[in-house]
């Protein structure tokens, strides 16, 4: 049976502006209304903490925003202080270049978290796809997206299981964007 749609700003959001070279990303956690600034800082340190030395050097998590329930309006967080990868620089071929964290919340709502940035020596597997995930931080990553405490719910407030794997993705929009 096909779940029914719910609005976007079912919960409240907490969502990282990073670039990419020249290319603006946001990554979204929805959360409890309960989170407090401090603590998705503090997640979003240690996401960054786990990930950052496969990001490129030309990848910047810039700042951390905030809507609060029933709101589409986001505010800058003020307790965000930028960081950048610290990989090899992104090459222009690799800026539409993501990967795909995919996860499942037992209500039956999918949930994903993109991650673009990651610096060019890492080479895109036949498959597209870590399966199970194979690279330390990604690992990293995951996990924390499974042990963060009412944070990275899905859209419907519950929390997800985040599988074991990732999918490399090329988003069209961002390859028309590189060329």
């Amino acid at each position: 049976m096909p779940l029914s749609p719910l609005p976007e700003d079912n919960t409240k959001r907490y969502k990282m502006l990073y670039t990419v070279g020249p290319q603006t990303h946001t990554m979204t956690s929805r959360c409890s209304s309960a989170q407090t600034d401090a603590t998705a800082n503090a997640h979003f340190v240690a996401l960054f903490a786990a990930i950052g030395s496969s990001l490129g050097s030309n990848c910047t998590w810039a700042d951390l925003l905030v809507a609060a329930q029933g709101s589409n309006v986001f505010n800058s967080t003020a307790t965000w202080t930028p960081v950048t990868g610290g990989g090899g620089a992104v090459a222009v071929v690799d800026y539409p270049r993501a990967l795909n964290f995919p996860g499942r919340a037992n209500s039956g709502r999918k949930s994903k978290v993109f991650v673009f940035g990651i610096d060019s020596g890492f080479s895109t597997p036949q498959s597209y796809e870590e399966d199970p995930l194979v690279t330390a931080t990604f690992q990293g990553f995951q996990g924390l997206l499974n042990s963060q405490a009412d944070f990275w719910l899905a859209i419907d407030g519950v929390k997800p299981v985040w599988y074991f794997r990732c999918n490399i993705k090329t988003n069209d929009h961002w390859v028309d964007a590189a060329r």
